[in-house]
């Protein structure tokens, strides 16, 4: 990205105010960050990093180190391919410096062994399509004119991540007009979030990438897991789930959290707790309302190193559970969603119109967040404990409240970046109670939520009143 020659430049702080809002909604608070390229103006101190390097080719003004005064920064007079990081760090931001870079291979290569495998790597350039107007631009000393351009489109650099131990899990672009001209800026960049097809005139390119794990060897020791089942009017189905749990490593736990059942749901665990005594069973009582709420009280009282949410209404196959552990036990993953629809069920299981719901919305947020899904709403997911905290920690990002919990998971896990995958899982129909989802008001919910996911994941507007408003205390 080629930058203005000063902080101060009017005519590019919109488009750069709109960068800068992105990253703040990639990059939670708090966590270290490596940075390539030309200092962004007002990007690294709105990051509020607990510790950023800064390396660059360019020196550092005075108004700029003033402007860092009181966060941990230290910068580096460098060229970005001749930089050897001595330490590892959450996130590597890349502003331009792959397209800079005489040795790609070597760079990717350097930033590989400043990697976690929960590092995750954000790659900032302009679109190709943009270069004759960059190169108008610099002509008319309203950019300063950059070094070397390598022309890498998204498909180049997603072979090339591939080639040196990346794996890309999302890329996207924003901005159709770079400067604000009065309301049509605004306004040019709103339907171009809403409409797909300008797309590919863009300038803004982001795309986000993770270290390709390796498996861990076999003598690691196994993590710990916790199963949450949320249940209310469930009595039926509490004995029988528990007998069935298989126990899946030696620290496990199963924690019920209970939503004012009339049925004698509540008492029903408490006499299950007794009969069982190995199963380390716990009960939580739901303090307010929906599974959204429940969640969050399940998942914060966990112990685990693994945290599974298991449906309560005894529809999925408990020995499928084995999978997501390892899943997530392994390093791979971070994130596991579960999909019914891969092995056939009964009719019994889901009506009609549940079905055509849940397959509409999949391939919705398939297409919107770049990342393929076939269920979205599954009775089973797994997340890493330490992943969840920092989702928890930005709950309520949506402006809307989710009564399911799962939107909140599944938006933090892509806002985030965390590794993602889908594991088949069986579905059967209820043998007790009844389900809790209504067709049409529930339906209302998705729609507003598929709506504000969508409009969240393309607009750089939306990322500013979501930094502005900040997490929801919970």
């Amino acid at each position: 990205m080629i930058l203005p020659i000063s902080p101060y430049d009017k005519i590019s702080r919109y488009f750069h105010r709109a960068v800068n809002q992105t990253f703040r909604f990639l990059v939670p608070e708090g966590k270290s960050v490596l940075y390539y390229g030309r200092f962004l103006p007002g990007m690294l101190p709105e990051l509020k990093a607990s510790r950023c390097v800064v390396v660059s080719h360019d020196k550092i003004d005075a108004d700029t180190l003033q402007a860092m005064d009181g966060g941990e920064f230290e910068f580096v007079l460098s060229g970005y391919d001749a930089f050897l990081p001595g330490e590892t760090f959450d996130y590597i931001i890349f502003n331009g410096a792959l397209r800079e870079s005489h040795d790609i291979c070597g760079l990717l290569k350097n930033i590989l062994s400043a990697s976690t495998p929960s590092t995750r790597l954000i790659i900032y350039q302009h679109n190709y399509l943009w270069q004759g107007m960059i190169n108008l631009a610099e002509n008319l000393h309203l950019l300063s004119r950059g070094a070397i351009q390598n022309g890498i489109s998204v498909r180049d650099l997603t072979s090339f991540l591939n080639g040196m131990g990346f794996k890309v899990v999302r890329t996207f672009r924003q901005t159709l007009c770079p400067l604000r001209l009065w309301i049509l800026g605004p306004l040019l960049n709103s339907l171009g979030a809403v409409i797909p097809c300008f797309d590919f005139l863009k300038l803004n390119q982001f795309i986000v990438a993770r270290p390709v794990v390796t498996p861990e060897p076999v003598t690691a020791p196994a993590q710990s897991l916790s199963i949450v089942l949320t249940v209310r009017d469930e009595r039926g189905n509490i004995e029988p789930i528990v007998r069935s749990l298989p126990q899946v490593c030696v620290d496990q736990e199963i924690i019920f959290v209970e939503g004012h059942s009339r049925d004698g749901t509540r008492e029903e665990i408490e006499r299950v707790m007794a009969l069982y005594p190995d199963k380390n069973i716990r009960l939580l009582v739901q303090p307010g309302k929906g599974q959204g709420d429940a969640i969050r009280v399940g998942f914060a009282a966990s112990r685990g190193d693994i945290i599974i949410l298991y449906e309560g209404d005894g529809t999925s196959t408990p020995d499928d559970i084995q999978y997501f552990y390892d899943a997530l036990g392994s390093g791979r993953f971070e994130f596991v969603e579960g999909s019914r629809f891969i092995y056939p069920f009964d009719d019994r299981s889901m009506p009609v119109l549940n079905k055509i719901g849940n397959i509409f919305f999949a391939r919705w947020f398939s297409w919107f967040l770049g990342q393929h899904t076939t269920d979205v709403l599954s009775g089973i997911k797994a997340i890493s404990r330490k992943e969840y905290e920092t989702i928890h920690a930005h709950w309520g990002f949506l402006g809307l409240d989710d009564p399911f919990g799962d939107f909140e998971l599944l938006y933090g896990a892509f806002r985030f970046g965390l590794n993602f995958c889908e594991i088949p899982m069986h579905y059967r129909p209820r043998t007790y109670g009844v389900s809790k989802s209504r067709v049409m008001l529930h339906g209302i919910y998705l729609v507003r939520m598929a709506v504000r996911g969508f409009l969240m994941f393309r607009s750089s507007s939306v990322h500013k009143r979501i930094i502005d408003k900040g997490a929801t205390s919970v």
